[in-house]
C-alpha cells in the first residue's frame, strides 16, 4: 500500500468511496437527516475546495484508491486545533488494518508538524477505533446535534507508540469526521 497526498485526478474515486461510506455504513449509525446533510456535501467540487485548506492523502494499492485522511485545522486564528479529518477506508475493505497504517501516517506527520495534541470530529460507529489509536472523548461536545463526538489525544503523552486502532479498520467504514467538513 503507498500512502500519498491526494491529486486531482483522485478525485472522482475519491468521492464515490465516501458516498459508499455514507450509503453501507454510516447511515446504520446516523439519523436520515444527519447522512444527507453530510452526504448532500460530498461533491467533486466540495473535494476540491478541502483540499485547499486541508493535507489530503490517498492509500492506494496498484491502479485503485483504498482509504482517505486528511489533516485541518478546526480552529480560530490564535488557537488552532489539528484535527483528523475526512477519514474513509472502501467498505469492502475494513477490518483490513488499511485505517491503522493511514491513521499511523497521518500520526506521523502531525507530530512532524510539531501538533502537541490531535483533535477528530467523529462518527459514531468511529469512536471505538479512534479509542483504540489513543485519542480520547472530549468533555465538552459542540456538535452532538451533527451526531458528531469530539475526542483529542494528547501526542506528547503518546509518543511514538504505535498508532492506529485495532477495531474495525477505518472509522467510518469511514469517518474521521462524520463531518465533511
Amino acid at each position: 500500500m503507498t500512502i500519498r497526498p491526494i491529486g486531482d485526478d483522485d478525485i472522482p474515486s475519491v468521492v464515490e468511496m465516501m458516498l459508499r461510506n455514507w450509503d453501507g455504513v454510516l447511515a446504520r449509525y446516523h439519523s436520515p437527516e444527519i447522512v444527507q446533510k453530510f452526504r448532500g456535501e460530498v461533491t467533486p467540487g466540495w473535494l476540491k475546495r478541502q483540499m485547499g485548506w486541508k493535507q489530503v492523502f490517498v492509500a492506494e494499492e496498484p491502479g485503485e484508491i483504498i482509504a482517505t485522511g486528511a489533516l485541518a485545522d478546526f480552529g480560530r486564528p490564535g488557537s488552532p486545533k489539528p484535527s483528523v479529518s475526512q477519514f474513509y477506508v472502501r467498505p469492502d475493505l475494513h477490518g483490513q488494518g488499511i485505517g491503522r497504517t493511514l491513521m499511523g501516517h497521518l500520526l506521523r506527520v502531525a507530530r512532524e508538524q510539531g501538533c502537541p495534541e490531535l483533535h477528530v470530529p467523529s462518527s459514531r460507529n468511529a469512536v471505538p477505533f479512534y479509542a483504540a489509536a489513543g485519542f480520547n472523548v472530549d468533555a465538552g461536545q459542540p456538535d452532538t446535534a451533527d451526531e458528531i463526538t469530539w475526542m483529542t489525544l494528547d501526542m506528547i503523552a503518546v509518543g511514538e507508540r504505535p498508532q492506529g486502532g485495532r477495531t474495525e479498520d477505518g472509522p467510518h467504514g469511514g469517518a474521521g469526521d462524520g463531518a465533511p467538513g
